[in-house]
């Protein structure tokens, strides 16, 4: 299945069908997922499976990863016997009738948390996998719909939506951080050139922040032991509600999915400074050190 969890950063991939670089682009979750934008236009292709499998190869399976909104199961039914397949959150006033249990390892630290691994029937008349989970940190209880196979685990299930979560963060960057908050013009070929270089200003800013690290070994220390403090302060607070703290996967997942504020400003800044590129990594480095 074309879909990983890792511990990257995100990188959007909006090449809608484009072969680039011998990757096919489709949508990725290690660290990758098409914007709103990719699936707004997937949406309007969808009699077209070839749109939908966005590239991928005979063989590989595609996952979406959607809101509430993506519940139409007659669809997911017909999709999936292309090797397209869905994920997403059930509706509060969603009815579903309980069709069988699926048995899975409540032993197995990477399970801590399901509470249901089921197969239900809808009021389509289409079964679908739900999976009821409870967040150790907020006791919060979720519950996923999907037709991925039993045999991922349904705290991946979990995990893959949390994931998704995660790289909407981007989407903040590009309104907060970038300023993008509104369209520049009203038609779809103006929608879609500004996505494509809102992708790419994303994508290069990513990369640069990651290879400065590789040259010079720069990096935002604060902003990693705020992580760090953070992810303590979540495996301690989840054994003193008797959870048993965070597990090895949820230690595991982390990404620094936005840029922050320093790097972007010091980025801007020096867009419009004749300083040398020595100059300007030794500006980043001062204000990485400024707390």
């Amino acid at each position: 299945m074309e879909m990983s969890v890792g511990n990257t950063d995100a990188v959007v991939d909006c090449n809608f069908g484009e072969k680039q670089g011998g990757r096919d682009p489709v949508i990725r979750l290690e660290g990758e997922l098409a914007p709103a934008e990719a699936f707004h236009h997937v949406l309007y292709a969808a009699d077209d499976i070839s749109a939908l499998r966005q590239g991928a190869a005979r063989g590989r399976k595609v996952l979406y990863i959607w809101d509430r909104a993506g519940i139409d199961f007659r669809e997911w039914f017909k999709w999936k016997e292309s090797g397209i397949y869905f994920l997403s959150r059930a509706k509060e006033n969603m009815k579903l009738e309980v069709l069988g249990i699926h048995p899975f390892d409540q032993a197995d630290p990477i399970n801590r948390g399901v509470i249901a691994d089921e197969m239900v029937s809808t009021s389509m008349g289409v079964s679908v996998r739900r999976v009821i989970y409870q967040d150790s940190d907020t006791n919060l209880i979720y519950t996923y719909i999907t037709n991925l196979a039993p045999s991922i685990p349904p705290r991946i299930v979990a995990l893959l939506y949390k994931s998704r979560w995660d790289i909407e963060k981007v989407f903040d960057e590009f309104k907060n951080k970038l300023g993008e908050i509104k369209a520049w013009a009203s038609t779809p070929t103006a929608k879609t050139c500004q996505a494509r270089l809102l992708c790419l200003t994303h994508n290069l800013m990513t990369l640069m922040e990651e290879q400065i690290f590789r040259e010079t070994g720069i990096q935002n220390e604060a902003e990693i032991k705020r992580k760090g403090k953070v992810l303590t302060n979540r495996d301690t607070d989840s054994k003193s509600k008797g959870n048993g703290g965070l597990t090895i996967l949820q230690k595991a997942i982390q990404r620094l999915t936005q840029r922050t504020v320093k790097f972007i400003r010091w980025l801007k800044n020096h867009f419009d400074t004749k300083s040398s590129w020595t100059q300007a990594l030794a500006r980043l480095a001062k204000i990485y050190a400024t707390s």
